[in-house]
């Protein structure tokens, strides 16, 4: 069955000239289509959007995207031929139309909560939500499942986990907010300190993932579809936006930003304050506004400070 209320061809055939659907080619894999999802998504029957070459061989080369939506641009220079592909000139807009149009999973509450966990009397726990053994969850927590929270691991006052972030995209005229319909998990002795807010998946049955041991800071904010790797220290008054990718070991250094789709590596050094819009080697160390090589933003700092700049 598919995952919108009527059969998706339907609903491209519908949009046709308001999305500027130019081209179908082998309709028939529609008939599979489950959901919406990155090029990446591992679920069965993915929707997804190839704004680039990249991102269209990504999706040819993923087996459970059924259907690729891309611009006439991308299309016209790229092939997959056991694939739907939907040639589209607002193909942006269509991808996000399709998200925000897929109806979501029925939620229920289904606490499953071990014995051993302590969980302060004011904290809000509601949806699916498995608390494991050794789980801390202080004053005022609200947590809103699908949310997995690994043995020991803490939860500290007024921390938000399962919310929806901000995610809003243009759509023939509306600014529409993006339904996020997948969950978080929250690693063995992680630690999300007090203000902390950590936004689920954008995709259904997919997680923004804390890694064991990661500490997320006072008042960091982690967008959706993050992934934050075993022993990493996210500093206080951070924001890592969606898609983000943090390293084992990494430090996050107080007031950093991470921009969209960045790839911190292991064991980097992101210095207080940093802007980062593109990758960060593993072992790599940053700092600035925006960030450069640690080292050379000292350079000219020091340079600097000698002219009286």
């Amino acid at each position: 069955m598919s995952g919108w209320s009527e059969k998706l061809r339907q609903v491209l055939e519908r949009g046709r000239d308001d999305f500027g659907i130019g081209e179908i080619r082998n309709p028939g894999r529609l008939d599979d289509a489950r959901q919406t999802g990155f090029v990446w998504t591992r679920q069965p029957g993915v929707v997804c959007l190839a704004a680039n070459r990249a991102w269209f061989t990504q999706a040819r080369d993923n087996p459970d995207v059924v259907a690729i939506i891309a611009p006439s641009a991308v299309a016209s220079r790229e092939r997959a031929e056991d694939r739907t592909v939907v040639v589209c000139e607002q193909a942006d807009q269509l991808y996000h139309f399709l998200h925000a149009t897929q109806p979501a999973a029925t939620a229920e509450d289904a606490l499953d909560i071990d014995s051993t966990a302590s969980i302060d009397p004011s904290a809000v726990l509601r949806g699916a939500v498995r608390v494991e053994a050794g789980v801390r969850i202080g004053p005022r927590a609200v947590i809103s499942g699908p949310v997995v929270i690994r043995h020991d691991a803490r939860i500290d006052a007024g921390a938000i986990i399962g919310c929806e972030g901000l995610y809003a995209k243009l759509v023939l005229g509306s600014r529409l907010h993006m339904p996020h319909y997948g969950g978080i998990e929250i690693g063995a002795g992680a630690f999300i300190h007090a203000g902390a807010v950590i936004v689920r998946s954008a995709v259904k049955g997919e997680a923004t993932r804390i890694g064991e041991r990661a500490h997320v800071g006072v008042m960091t904010n982690v967008g959706h579809d993050v992934e934050i790797g075993e022993a990493a220290t996210i500093s206080s008054n951070c924001v890592l936006a969606g898609r983000a990718r943090v390293g084992a070991r990494a430090w996050i250094g107080a007031s950093v930003s991470v921009s969209n789709m960045v790839e911190i590596g292991d064991d980097a050094d992101i210095r207080i304050g940093a802007v980062v819009i593109r990758d960060v080697p593993a072992k790599g160390e940053v700092s600035g506004n925006f960030a450069l090589a640690h080292a050379r933003n000292m350079k000219r700092f020091l340079k600097d400070s000698r002219h009286g700049a």
